[in-house]
């Protein structure tokens, strides 16, 4: 992220909870504590508790991306949960889209039209995939959570984002 800044995010497959600042890396380190070395060296760099942030995943539907000659791209027109890695990415494809289709748009309102048209397909795609991730990850019991993509990772990721590969 720069400036010393480091972003990851983990998962914890449990009902809604509030989890105090106080006491919060911690109760991260012994949650942790049976994974590996680069987690643990991770959170062993951590040395407040407020340097961890603890919150729901949550999705927030944005039905129109564009009013008038306003347009919403990235995050805040379709975010969805991080599991596929993709938020940057489909910022970045907006703003391509967007760029070639005011090119290309006799209005500014034809442009905005033809883009959301032609981002839907993709951005809902994204996020199904990266729900249907979180699924599967809460299905499996702990054991698998981390097995699993070790033994499918380099076949299942390909699998997973071979439809990204088209450009949008």
């Amino acid at each position: 992220m720069g400036a010393g800044h480091t972003y990851s995010f983990a998962i914890s497959i449990e009902s809604q909870f509030h989890d105090p600042v106080e006491g919060r890396l911690e109760r991260l380190r012994v949650q942790f504590a049976g994974f590996g070395p680069r987690v643990q060296e991770y959170l062993a760099a951590l040395k407040r508790d407020d340097q961890i942030i603890c919150s729901a995943m949550e999705w927030v539907p944005v039905t129109e991306v564009y009013r008038g000659r306003m347009v919403l791209v990235g995050d805040a027109a379709h975010a969805s949960s991080p599991m596929l890695g993709q938020g940057g990415c489909m910022a970045m494809e907006d703003a391509c889209v967007l760029a070639e289709e005011l090119q290309l748009g006799a209005t500014i309102e034809t442009a905005l039209a033809r883009f959301a048209k032609r981002r839907k397909p993709r951005v809902e795609w994204v996020q199904q995939q990266s729900l249907a991730v979180t699924q599967m990850q809460s299905a499996l019991p702990a054991g698998r959570r981390t097995s699993a993509p070790r033994e499918t990772g380099d076949r299942a990721t390909r699998a997973r984002f071979a439809a990204l590969v088209a450009a949008p």
